[in-house]
C-alpha cells in the first residue's frame, strides 16, 4: 500500500474514532450523564466510592442517632429510653470526655451545634432541647411530628421526620421556613434519619439502609450515593438493629466520621470524588494514544493485505532511459 493510501486509511480510522465518541454515552463524564437525564426530569444519583482512613474503638456502647464535629471535638447523641445521651470525644478517640444522660422518658435523636449551643431532638415527644457546650441545660421547644436528625446551614435548622421530607426551621423559635422532598431516582426517599449539613449539600443517613445519600437542598434530589455494605458487614449488623448511622463532616481533612447504632468504633473514611474536569482529561490522554498507535499500526496492517507487487513492463528494466537514451534505445 503507497504512502497515500496509507494517509487515507489513517484519516478514515481518525474520523471514524472521533464520530464514535461523539455518540458513545459511557465516554461521558458521570455529571454530563447526570445532567442528561435530568433534562428528562429526573436525575439519576452517581454511585461514589469510598476510602477507610481510620477507625477509633469506642469504650462502651450507644444507640447512635446523631454525630457532630466541633473544635476538635467529636459529639454523639444516642437513644432509647433510660439510655439517651450525649457524649464527647476527643476527635479521634474512643473514651468520652464528658457525658450527659437525659430524662428516662425521653428516646434521644440527632444533633446539631449552633452557636454554641447543643441542640438534641427528641423522637415522639417533639422535645428541642439546648444545652451549652458545658452541659448546662439552657431551654427548650416544641415542633409538630417525631424528631429524627438535624442539621445547622445558612443560619436554619434542617430536620427529618423519618419520612421523605426535610424541613428547615428558624432556630430561635423553630418555625418553619421552607421544605423539601427528598428523592431518588425520580422517586421519594423515604425513613430518612441522621443528617450532616456540608456547603450547599445534606448527607443523610437512611434506616436500615447500608448507603449515605448526598442531597440537593434546592431539589432535594440526592446527587450521590455512597455504599457502606462491606463496612456494615464488619462492625454492624441489620439483623439486630446495628445499623449504619452518624455522619460527622470534619471540615479541617475534608473527611467524615461515621458509625453504627451500638456499634463499637469510629471510622474515618474519605469520598472519592472524580471532577468532570478530570474524567474530561482522562479520556482525552487515552484517545489520543489510540489514534497514535493506530496512525503507526495501519502502514504496516495496510501492508500485509495488499503486499508490495513486482514491477512489470517497462518499470522492470534496471536499464530503462540508460545513456540519456528513450525506453526503446
Amino acid at each position: 500500500m503507497g504512502t497515500r493510501d496509507s494517509i487515507r486509511v489513517t484519516l478514515l480510522l481518525l474520523f471514524t474514532i472521533a464520530f464514535s465518541q461523539s455518540l458513545n454515552p459511557p465516554m461521558i463524564s458521570a455529571l454530563e450523564y447526570d445532567e442528561f437525564h435530568a433534562e428528562e426530569g429526573v436525575l439519576i444519583a452517581e454511585e461514589l466510592d469510598w476510602n477507610l482512613v481510620d477507625s477509633t474503638t469506642k469504650d462502651s456502647l450507644s444507640f447512635t442517632q446523631g454525630l457532630e464535629i466541633h473544635n476538635g471535638h467529636l459529639y454523639e447523641s444516642g437513644g432509647l429510653y433510660g439510655h439517651s445521651s450525649v457524649r464527647v470525644f476527643a476527635l479521634g478517640s474512643g473514651n468520652p470526655i464528658e457525658t450527659l444522660n437525659l430524662s428516662p422518658d425521653l428516646f434521644g435523636e440527632g444533633l446539631t451545634i449552633f452557636d454554641d449551643e447543643i441542640i438534641v431532638l427528641t423522637w415522639k415527644s417533639g422535645r428541642v432541647l439546648r444545652y451549652s457546650l458545658d452541659f448546662e441545660q439552657l431551654n427548650e421547644s416544641i415542633i409538630p411530628g417525631e424528631g429524627w436528625g438535624i442539621c445547622s446551614m445558612n443560619d436554619q435548622f434542617t430536620i427529618s421526620d423519618g419520612t421523605s421530607r426535610i424541613t428547615f426551621r428558624n432556630p430561635n423559635d423553630l418555625t418553619q421556613v421552607s421544605s423539601i422532598e427528598v428523592t431518588l431516582n425520580g422517586e421519594p426517599l423515604e425513613q430518612i434519619n441522621e443528617l450532616e449539613c456540608v456547603g450547599d449539600k445534606i448527607f443523610a443517613n437512611r434506616w436500615y439502609d447500608n448507603r449515605i445519600f448526598e442531597i440537593d437542598i434546592q431539589t432535594g434530589a440526592v446527587v450521590s450515593v455512597v455504599d457502606f455494605s462491606s463496612l456494615v458487614e464488619e462492625y454492624g449488623s441489620n439483623g439486630n438493629g446495628e445499623v449504619l448511622n452518624g455522619i460527622a463532616y470534619d471540615s479541617n481533612t475534608g473527611d467524615f466520621w461515621i458509625t453504627g447504632k451500638n456499634w463499637t468504633s469510629f471510622h474515618q473514611i474519605s469520598i472519592i470524588v472524580e471532577s468532570p474536569e478530570q474524567t474530561s482529561v482522562f479520556e482525552g490522554r487515552i484517545l489520543i494514544v489510540l489514534l497514535t498507535i493506530a496512525s503507526l499500526l495501519f502502514p504496516f496492517i495496510g501492508s500485509l493485505f495488499y503486499p508490495v507487487r513486482e514491477p512489470k513492463g517497462i518499470q522492470a528494466s534496471p536499464h530503462v532511459g540508460e545513456h540519456g537514451g528513450g525506453p526503446n534505445g
